[in-house]
């Protein structure tokens, strides 16, 4: 299915009234899977100590750590490559594959926000909805 008929199947509203996230890689890799369970997690990283402990968590020792938090989040992704992301009040729509084992970590811009409190609603190329635990961010 083309991206544009997913995101008419998925959007409440026409693709040009949302916002483009551009993201900037700071680390992808597929790790070894046997230390993931099957679970997908989107998370918002707001803090350096909060991403320490992710990475340490998966034992990545390298990745770019350019990253000013007073201007930027971070957006970890497991078990998920997110493609595409789209924004519009609240929700933070993100379109991609799962790929087992696959963690991502990228950063976007706070300036695009125009709303404190959001969160995630992630799908595949598909336009079918991947199940997350729906939490909610505040931009700090």
């Amino acid at each position: 299915m083309e991206r544009r008929n997913i995101y008419y199947k998925v959007l409440e509203y026409p693709v040009v009234q949302y916002i483009t996230l551009r993201r900037r890689i700071l680390y992808e890799e597929i790790l070894n899977e046997r230390i993931y369970n099957n679970r997908i997690d989107v998370r918002m990283i707001q803090t350096q100590s909060e991403l320490n402990s992710y990475t340490k968590y998966y034992n990545i020792d390298y990745y770019n750590k350019d990253i000013d938090y007073n201007n930027n989040v971070v957006v970890i992704s497991i078990n998920y490559s997110i493609d595409d992301t789209k924004y519009r009040t609240n929700r933070i729509y993100t379109f991609g594959d799962v790929i087992n084992g696959k963690i991502q970590i990228s950063s976007i811009s706070k300036d695009l926000f125009y709303r404190k409190h959001l969160y995630f609603l992630c799908y595949n190329w598909k336009g079918e909805k991947i199940p997350l635990q729906r939490q909610v961010y505040i931009l700090k």
